[in-house]
């Protein structure tokens, strides 16, 4: 199996960006829910300051996303060399409709690695090869290799055995590892789930998703789990603002949200479950994910009011 590769960098230091949800496709397992149909997108100057925000807070990692960025590889590029200039580290995602074939797979990409993308993650599963064969996958990640940039596979399993067994058997021939990753209750892929499984709060695993992400509407927040409704994180402090409007108080929402999830943090959520008595009573309550639980206690007044006020009183 293979390592993620965005996985090199902290979350911390890590910015998604989701530049488009403009994409040649609409995979039934889609978080955002791109497709053809959608617009929405940002511009270059809303990129660049996301970029620049991104040097100033410290971060070191960025990556593209969509919908398909491929579709735009001028303004991409564009980004991709401005955020080099500024000394980070850019990958780029794609679903690889690109590499027809091997000739064509680096003439697509060859402008993206000018640019400076330092590594490419594509997809390979049941629901993009009902678009498109996954050679295609595997001609995009040779094409990357041979240009230097790290690579990675991102497999998702569905509801077709016989498809799932007959993508892992084309990976393995080719020699390419890949990820498997598992399907989200977000976006299109809510209909994909039929059984929901809560948990007590021992039971489930730490965040890993708090990853700033610029979304294509430019909305900003403090975790790249994203999906195309986004009122909930609306309601909480993951929701830090909009690019187009930047302010003081993104970067104290985000260091909250942060320092919750932070076993090191005086507001680290399980510590304050054992003790605080406005956290006590979530630990009897059940949760589908880590995001649930995020979105249920974040979205209280009262506990946000603790959670700041604890924050406050350590010493700088």
């Amino acid at each position: 199996m293979a390592e993620a590769i965005w996985d090199r960098f902290a979350a911390r230091d890590r910015v998604a960006i989701n530049f488009t949800l403009t994409c040649n496709l609409a995979c039934a397992h889609c978080i955002v829910e791109s497709s053809p149909q959608r617009t929405e997108r940002l511009t270059v100057d809303e990129v660049r300051a996301a970029l620049d925000a991104a040097a100033r807070n410290g971060k070191k990692h960025i990556t593209f996303s969509g919908g398909e960025v491929f579709l735009y590889p001028k303004p991409m590029c564009e980004v991709i060399a401005y955020g080099r200039s500024l000394g980070l580290v850019v990958d780029v995602e794609s679903n690889a409709f690109w590499a027809r074939d091997e000739r064509t797979a680096k003439l697509k990409l060859e402008p993206f690695v000018e640019a400076g993308i330092a590594g490419l993650s594509l997809s390979a599963d049941a629901y993009h090869v009902a678009y498109f064969p996954v050679d295609r996958t595997i001609m995009a990640a040779q094409a990357g290799r041979a240009a230097g940039l790290l690579t990675e596979i991102n497999f998702c399993p569905s509801d077709q055995p016989e498809v799932d067994a007959a993508i892992k058997s084309a990976l393995d021939a080719a020699g390419e590892p890949y990820l498997e990753n598992e399907l989200l209750d977000r976006g299109r892929g809510k209909d994909l789930h039929t059984i929901v499984t809560r948990r007590h709060i021992d039971d489930l695993p730490e965040c890993t998703s708090l990853t700033t992400t610029v979304h294509a509407t430019g909305d900003v927040y403090a975790c790249c789990e994203l999906d195309i409704s986004t009122d909930a994180m609306k309601q909480t402090p993951v929701f830090l603002g909009n690019i187009r409007t930047p302010s003081t108080e993104q970067d104290e929402r985000e260091h909250l949200v942060t320092a919750f999830y932070d076993p090191t943090s005086p507001i680290y959520f399980r510590r304050l479950v054992e003790s605080h008595p406005l956290f006590q009573d979530l630990a009897t309550d059940r949760y589908a994910t880590i995001c649930d639980f995020c979105m249920t206690t974040l979205r209280d007044p009262a506990r946000l009011a603790a959670l700041r006020a604890l924050l406050a009183a350590v010493p700088a």
